[in-house]
């Protein structure tokens, strides 16, 4: 069970120096704009997914004339994990003491849900957005996934290039063959854990109470014609391809799209409503995973009382309880979260742990 009951931050951004014992419940951090409490997430973050949310350069992320940033955690089952990011060289990670095999290891060590401002592109950004979400979730219960996606995005990879290289329709058709074939598979497992998280959805959000104007449909759409072979139709649009230097149609085009009444959600809802059914829809994505797989995910919740009155963050943290799992949330007053958070842990039997963070130091309160 992925809880932790050690973190240790050194040279991350304003965090020159952290050790804390997290409970296994809800841990609340409290502190102004500035004091370190996304970064404290962001710490978080790197342990579970091998890179901050915030920026892919690496500079930023470690302190001033400090030689790297490092973070470690230990579990309950009393698995460490470690990482560090030197100024210099190649970040490295370490599980049970060893190197890791790649983010994969480390992700399913340490599954982590992040919901914070950019959470919100989930329904108002990309289809790349999009897909990152359901990968995630297909990848954690579905393990030969990976495979199929690496497969697959290899496949794409060289057949771009014997496209941008002029190369022979013969040179290119086994790539393409090879892309539709993992297409296949990845679209399979991808209809199949969206079929099974929209009933989960759907039961979920009737317990909340909400009305029924904020019912959400699921249209998922593979990336390719539905009535066609992906191999058929690669075949097809290769003189589209070759004019755009690119490949047009596959599972790289996939999307996972949020309807109410027929429209966008984005274009529907309201920022608090949105949040609202983000954090529902990552709540039952972690409940699929522990149904699944018997693996609860860490939460990271940065600022969640923004866009939410108190009786939708009473209904967040009551789906957070239900969960039985780790939480980290931050808010700069206390008195904006703590009551209901403590509130929803007692009524799940959870512990609460609260924190001061100023200035980059974190003290319990």
């Amino acid at each position: 069970m992925p809880v932790l009951t050690r973190l240790a931050i050194s040279g991350l951004r304003n965090i020159a120096e952290a050790n804390l014992e997290p409970e296994a419940g809800f841990n609340l951090f409290f502190g102004n704009n500035g004091s370190g409490k996304t970064s404290l997430l962001e710490a978080l973050y790197l342990l579970g997914m091998g890179r901050s949310f915030r920026s892919h350069l690496q500079k930023p992320l470690i302190s001033h004339e400090m030689p790297a940033a490092t973070v470690f955690g230990e579990t309950l089952d009393g698995i460490t994990i470690g990482i560090q990011r030197p100024q210099r060289g190649l970040q490295s990670i370490k599980i049970a003491g060893k190197p890791a095999e790649g983010i994969a290891e480390l992700s399913r060590t340490l599954p982590v849900q992040l919901i914070n401002s950019d959470t919100f592109q989930l329904m108002e950004g990309s289809p790349s957005d999009r897909r990152h979400f359901l990968d995630w979730g297909v990848f954690h219960v579905e393990h030969q996934y990976l495979e199929y996606w690496r497969r697959a995005k290899k496949a794409l990879e060289q057949r771009n290039l014997l496209l941008r290289a002029e190369a022979s329709a013969n040179e290119i058709e086994p790539w393409s063959h090879e892309l539709a074939l993992n297409a296949g598979h990845m679209d399979e497992y991808r209809r199949s854990y969206i079929d099974q998280l929209a009933v989960q959805f759907a039961e979920t959000v009737s317990t909340l109470e909400l009305p029924a104007s904020l019912a959400v449909s699921f249209n998922y759409s593979r990336g390719w014609d539905s009535h066609t072979d992906l191999f058929v139709q690669l075949q097809e649009s290769l003189s589209k391809d070759r004019k755009y230097g690119h490949t047009t149609a596959g599972p790289h085009k996939a999307d996972l799209q949020f309807k109410v009444g027929g429209l966008d959600a984005a274009e529907v809802l309201s920022r608090g409503q949105l949040k609202l059914l983000i954090c529902a829809l990552k709540v039952v994505q972690s409940q699929h995973l522990i149904n699944q797989r018997g693996i609860r995910c860490l939460f990271l919740l940065d600022d969640l009382p923004a866009e939410l009155d108190v009786s939708n963050r009473e209904m967040v943290c009551k789906l957070l309880g239900s969960l039985k799992t780790q939480v980290f949330m931050t808010s700069i007053e206390l008195e904006a979260l703590a009551p209901v958070a403590i509130r929803q842990a007692e009524a799940n039997s959870m512990k609460t742990k609260m924190f001061h963070v100023k200035h980059g130091i974190i003290c319990s309160i």
